[in-house]
């Protein structure tokens, strides 16, 4: 029989020694505002020095409380008043009137394909693309590329019809 005494197997894992972290950058200490009382309370006597630092640093702790008061109130009167939304909230096609309509229609993306609509006019329906709009009259293109052109006066309606799937 051997001698040794049989052990495990030897791993050997190559790892340097890594210390703690250290971060320079993190705050180590802090104090509170309750914290500041109570040292205030405890070390009586101060130099000048420390009393007007002191002094300032009350001050400011004051200001910021009477900031904070300020934009509670100023919050609370907003509050009341109705609330105002982020964003200014756009007209569907169907509430705007017939100049407005024609205004969205002129001005759609050129990177959009154009939107085929229906024109209802006094004595006929019309459905194509708006083209031109002028102050008197608005061009309409229809799906076999002929146009028309109408007078604004006998234009009663715009629907947009949309992509047909």
């Amino acid at each position: 029989m051997s001698t040794k005494k049989n052990q495990g197997p030897l791993l050997y894992v190559n790892q340097p020694f890594s210390r703690t972290p250290t971060n320079t950058n993190m705050q180590e200490i802090y104090i509170s505002k309750g914290d500041q009382e109570d040292l205030e309370e405890e070390k009586p006597v101060e130099t000048e020095s420390k009393k007007k630092i002191s002094l300032a640093k009350k001050e400011i702790v004051q200001e910021a409380e009477t900031k904070k008061e300020a934009t509670l109130q100023s919050s609370d009167s907003l509050q009341q008043q109705e609330p105002k939304p982020s964003f200014k909230r756009v007209k569907p096609f169907k509430e705007l009137n017939i100049k407005e309509r024609l205004d969205y229609l002129i001005n759609f993306p050129k990177v959009l394909p154009p939107v085929p609509c229906v024109f209802y006019t006094k004595e006929e329906n019309y459905t194509g693309y708006l083209t031109a709009y002028d102050d008197g009259q608005i061009t309409i293109q229809f799906h076999d590329q002929s146009t028309i052109d109408i007078p604004l006066v006998e234009l009663k309606d715009i629907i947009m019809i949309g992509i047909k799937r």
